[in-house]
């Protein structure tokens, strides 16, 4: 009686055990930033970022994410963002954020609220590319932006 008590045990602890450790090593966000040259962000120059996603069913929160140079005055900072599929589709969205300054730092990260409640209806890499929209052909100060996923 004892060992079917044990071999009834392993039946059903093992495998709950098992999707408890695989479910515990799921991907919540993703993130990818691209450094941008010291020279200055040029207007036509596109920065990319890629991220592979295969969940097609979660909901995703995008935000746009980067690093300011702490010398940069910028009070706000407009993008042109082309999203692009795995299968090639795009959609391109022009956004503009209010950029707060904090003292005492040598540079500044900011995360950008883009799209919420958004599904990713196509597993595989999807593209994120961006170009600034400000009145100036060579934009200073920005030295990295980039995307970042999180899952609801």
């Amino acid at each position: 009686m004892k060992e079917i008590k044990i071999i009834i045990s392993i039946y059903f602890v093992l495998p709950s055990l098992f999707l408890l450790a695989s479910c515990s090593h799921e991907l919540r966000s993703y993130a990818s930033i691209q450094q941008i040259d010291r020279e200055g962000w040029q207007r036509q120059q596109e920065i990319s970022c890629q991220i592979s996603v295969y969940d097609t069913l979660s909901l995703f929160h995008l935000d746009i994410t980067g690093r300011l140079q702490h010398a940069c005055s910028l009070d706000t900072l407009s993008l042109i963002v082309l999203v692009t599929s795995p299968l090639g589709e795009s959609f391109c969205d022009t956004v503009s954020f209010a950029v707060t300054h904090s003292s005492n730092r040598l540079w500044e990260d900011f995360r950008f609220p883009y799209c919420s409640h958004v599904r990713l209806s196509q597993a595989g890499t999807w593209r994120f590319s961006f170009r600034h929209n400000m009145d100036v052909e060579t934009l200073r100060g920005v030295i990295a932006v980039g995307i970042f996923i999180k899952k609801e």
